[in-house]
């Protein structure tokens, strides 16, 4: 649907109930009255600034008498906000910029909001890299008090089979949040963990656990990584280097940044960077 609408007796019903979908301006105007075209032209440029963000519904009430009846207009212009379906606010007669900037504002989608249906455009093409950084950024500006969000986050981590990222996020949901989603995800989890438990893993799990010594650790952190258990690898190595960075010969170094390297973007990849660091100065 376009979102800057003339609006008729015809397609009424339609725009109707597109304000159950999105936040939908009524402006009900006259052509003859400089009041109303100044508001349109008001309206106009701050759906240029934010467009797809609300629906501009124009009613010329000269045109569409039976529709100014039916909303009891008596001043032009009027405006009617719309968001989730219900009336948020109406205004009679001319408004200055700022305010009209202030009644908006309760009715446009959040700045984190807007990252979550970016998000969303990602993901539904399976671009789980760029999705991740902006269901991150969404959750941390909702002070990451929308489980909402975090589920999303956590379940695109999920998707990538990365499990310990998701673990951490799920970990800090509010207890009153953990819905039927939440053990969904959890479930989810325990399969992929189930799943990576590998005969070779299993096997120099247990010889570390006889005999831990640098060599095996490195296999052990490599296989570990394989099934997708970074944080558990990473941990691993680092409490080697904590006690000799060049162990092995450096080669449990070399192994330790060779999985920051693959991981990437990983959020994993700045923490431990950092403890590195703090061994090296």
């Amino acid at each position: 649907m376009n979102q800057i609408i003339n609006v008729t007796e015809q397609n009424f019903s339609e725009i109707w109930n597109a304000t159950a979908e999105m936040p939908v301006v009524f402006h009900f105007m006259s052509p003859t009255e400089m009041a109303s075209l100044e508001m349109d032209a008001l309206l106009r440029r701050i759906w240029d600034e934010t467009p797809n963000q609300f629906l501009l519904a124009t009613v010329n009430c000269q045109e569409q008498p039976m529709l100014a009846s039916q909303f009891r207009i008596q001043t032009i212009p009027t405006l009617y906000f719309f968001k989730d379906g219900h009336p948020i606010d109406m205004v009679q007669g001319a408004i200055s910029e700022p305010e009209m900037r202030v009644r908006l504002a309760n009715i446009l989608p959040k700045e984190e909001e807007l990252k979550f249906n970016q998000a969303l455009e990602h993901l539904q093409d399976q671009r789980y890299d760029q999705a991740l950084p902006l269901l991150k950024s969404a959750w941390e500006m909702s002070d990451k008090k929308n489980s909402d969000f975090a589920l999303l986050y956590a379940e695109t981590y999920i998707v990538m089979k990365q499990v310990e990222p998701a673990k951490e996020i799920l970990k800090q949901i509010p207890i009153q949040d953990r819905d039927s989603r939440w053990h969904g995800l959890q479930a989810q989890i325990e399969l992929l963990e189930q799943a990576s438990e590998s005969p070779e893993l299993q096997q120099l799990q247990a010889d570390y656990a006889q005999n831990p010594t640098a060599e095996i650790a490195i296999r052990l952190a490599n296989q570990l990584h394989q099934a997708h258990k970074n944080q558990e690898a990473l941990d691993l190595l680092f409490g080697w280097l904590q006690k000799d960075l060049n162990v092995a010969n450096g080669e449990l170094k070399t192994q330790f940044l060779a999985i920051l390297s693959a991981l990437g973007t990983d959020p994993l990849v700045p923490t431990f960077r950092r403890k590195l660091y703090s061994l090296l100065y």
